[in-house]
């Protein structure tokens, strides 16, 4: 499939994505390049919200219906906004919020889309580059999951992450809670036949463009009355590797990597409904401005209930400051009492929260996740600040490319501390590296337990940690254009700054498509490769020379969970994990091979209803990706018993008639 088979599309995903989100924002008040860059949040919010309600009710998710149910919300949307607003409706939905940037308008407008729109070429074209067709699968051990996740809101009509998911889960009678934000969107994306299609334009789409709207939305309103920070915010983010390219390809986590996408155009609405609290502004204003902050934030937690966390984060240094601000006022007034108790909750919510969610049943698989680490703390902190998690796997070429960026953002941190402006910035920024850092530490140090909310990864840590840091190193190179500008001139001073951000951006291209190879490309998988280009041939024309009713068993490590997005034929097994596992299903996992000796093999075969087998003979010797856990499964004797229907590469695709 080429890319330009993909355009269309994307682009009605994109408006998908957007339009609701920024139609219910413009309702409360908010617009222009605000309401752009929060848009998806609250999208993705309200889709959450459908999901969960639309279950119950029997009605299948399919896009006539959610989109019924988006003008139900954005028609509720509307009746909040409308209280105060009165007969001069144009005039007072934008209030006058303290520090609230105004409209860009001409040619800041301008350069704001050029911007943008150079930004995502950046992002984009190592994506692009890397991948050998535009539906080519991700290979990876997530990306089966979430493949197969969109194939089953397809076929079942339901989205709910209240056990919507279940097919995907052994037999199907486990139904845990799973975040489908991501999934929900992309199963009703309309114009894609393909998973996989449809999957690497929510990456462009959900990941990239979103991502970056949101930045330079983020940017506006926190450097009030510049554009500058606007253009260069997206730009910027161009040279980053944690994100998106490493959570999106790496470690394919879509549904994370959707919450972190989310986080700017989030942040944006929470640091206004904070200015709204202190403005002498309406208490409907307030209103309307905490409803679109609360909107954001669910969308956060509906794309992944990790990004909760994730925005504690970057979020709570600007809502504690704000807290500790209001105190000292208070105290200034004499209400020493109220100062006091503010401040204490403040304290309990900032050194009990993590203690208690730690501690609570439902986050226990979360936080006691084990996951070793042999790298010292000097090692790790040397990663995150030159944007490596996860990187040190791949060659590059030296480090000294890396440079620009980190001391882009570590002048940035220097100066708002210098300045007094935007500390909790600063403060988010380290917060998020001193996490990374003890998640790839050492095990035994005493505070890596909070690093388990992310599943003690450096590199989910490493992710988020971008926002605050495209933000400092925005302030930096703002002021640099600032100090050439007053010995050079505008135009000289702002051309000499975009050619040194591009070519920060520039020389990481490379780096950024070794790295989406490596999870994408047959052959240059560092983790193993699932299916060749030949074999997933194999699997697309499997749904022409496969009957209706097929039901195929094989090792899912070597390419058979890839059969349902490839080719929308059914499996025994659509994901890596055994979570929810049958006693059929385990002994076809576990003793598969003993087919031709074992009756219990083939009671297990009628059990699950399986019709073909799907064999790969290829080994961890030959680059294929292999687990101990299905090792009962390779190498079945079909030399009898079982009749070829096709073969490509070392894979082949049998009836199976043994059990007959």
């Amino acid at each position: 499939m080429s890319w330009s088979a993909l355009l269309p599309g994307a682009v009605v995903l994109a408006g998908l994505a957007v339009a609701p989100g920024a139609l219910m924002l413009r309702a409360l008040g908010v617009r222009g390049l605000a309401a752009l860059a929060a848009a998806a949040p609250v999208t993705v919010g309200a889709v959450g919200l459908l999901s969960i309600v639309l279950a119950p009710l029997g009605v299948a998710w399919r896009l006539p219906t959610v989109l019924a149910g988006l003008a139900v919300l954005l028609g509720l949307t509307w009746v909040l906004g409308r209280p105060g607003r009165g007969s001069g409706d144009a005039r007072v939905a934008q209030p006058a919020v303290a520090g609230t940037p105004g409209r860009l308008t001409g040619r800041r407008a301008a350069a704001v889309g050029i911007a943008l729109v150079a930004s995502f070429v950046l992002l984009a074209a190592p994506f692009v580059a890397a991948l050998p067709s535009a539906d080519a699968p991700l290979q990876q051990w997530d990306a089966v999951f979430h493949l197969n996740a969109v194939v089953a809101i397809r076929d079942t009509g339901v989205a709910t992450p209240l056990g919507g998911l279940a097919p995907l889960y052994g037999d199907g009678t486990l139904a845990p809670y799973y975040p489908t934000g991501w999934h929900s969107l992309l199963a009703i994306a309309p114009g894609f036949t393909s998973v996989a299609a449809v999957t690497n334009a929510g990456v462009l789409v959900l990941g990239v463009a979103v991502w970056l709207v949101g930045l330079a939305g983020l940017a506006r309103e926190v450097f009030t009355g510049q554009s500058l920070p606007a253009v260069l915010a997206p730009l910027l983010a161009a040279g980053f590797v944690a994100y998106p390219a490493v959570q999106l390809t790496v470690l394919a986590q879509f549904a994370q990597g959707l919450s972190t996408a989310l986080l700017p155009g989030a942040l944006l609405l929470v640091l206004r409904a904070v200015r709204t609290v202190t403005s002498p502004v309406g208490a409907w204003v307030v209103v309307r401005h905490a409803v679109a902050a609360l909107a954001a934030v669910a969308g956060v937690l509906v794309a992944h209930a990790g990004g909760a966390f994730s925005l504690a984060v970057v979020a709570g240094p600007l809502v504690a400051g704000a807290v500790v601000a209001w105190a000292v006022r208070l105290v200034r007034a004499g209400r020493v009492v109220l100062a006091t108790g503010a401040a204490l909750a403040l304290v309990g919510v900032v050194v009990a929260g993590p203690v208690v969610a730690a501690n609570l049943d439902a986050l226990s698989a979360v936080v006691g996740f084990e996951r070793a680490s042999g790298r010292t703390h000097a090692a790790a902190l040397g990663e995150v600040l030159l944007d490596q998690t996860l990187v040190h796997a791949y060659p590059y070429d030296g480090r000294w490319q890396h440079l620009a960026p980190a001391l882009a953002v570590v002048a940035g941190a220097v100066l708002l501390l210098v300045r007094r402006q935007h500390r909790w910035l600063v403060v988010a920024y380290a917060l998020g590296v001193a996490l990374a850092v003890l998640a790839a530490g050492p095990e035994e140090h005493p505070l890596r337990w909070l690093t388990g909310f992310w599943y003690t990864q450096a590199a989910r840590i490493a992710a988020f940690t971008v926002v605050p840091a495209v933000l400092l190193a925005a302030c930096s190179t703002s002021a640099l254009t600032r100090w050439l500008q007053a010995r050079t001139g505008r135009r000289v001073a702002v051309a000499v700054t975009l050619v040194l951000v591009l070519a920060c951006a520039g020389v990481r291209l490379p780096l950024q498509e070794r790295v989406v190879a490596s999870a994408y490309v047959p052959g240059e998988l560092a983790w193993g490769t699932m299916a060749t280009e030949d074999e997933l041939a194999l699997m697309r024309r499997a749904g022409r020379t496969l009957p209706p009713d097929a039901v195929v068993v094989g090792d899912p490590f070597n390419g058979s969970a890839l059969l349902p997005a490839l080719a929308g034929v059914d499996v025994v097994f659509p994901q890596l994990g055994t979570s929810g596992t049958s006693d059929a299903q385990t002994v076809l996992r576990e003793r598969l091979v003993d087919i031709h000796m074992d009756p219990a093999v083939c009671a297990a075969i009628e059990d699950v209803g399986a019709t073909h087998l799907y064999q790969d003979t290829a080994s961890a010797v030959d680059g294929a990706k292999t687990a101990p856990q299905t090792a009962g499964m390779r190498d079945v004797d079909v030399s009898a018993g079982f009749t070829e229907i096709d073969s490509a590469g070392t894979a082949t695709l049998s009836t199976i008639e043994v059990c007959d």
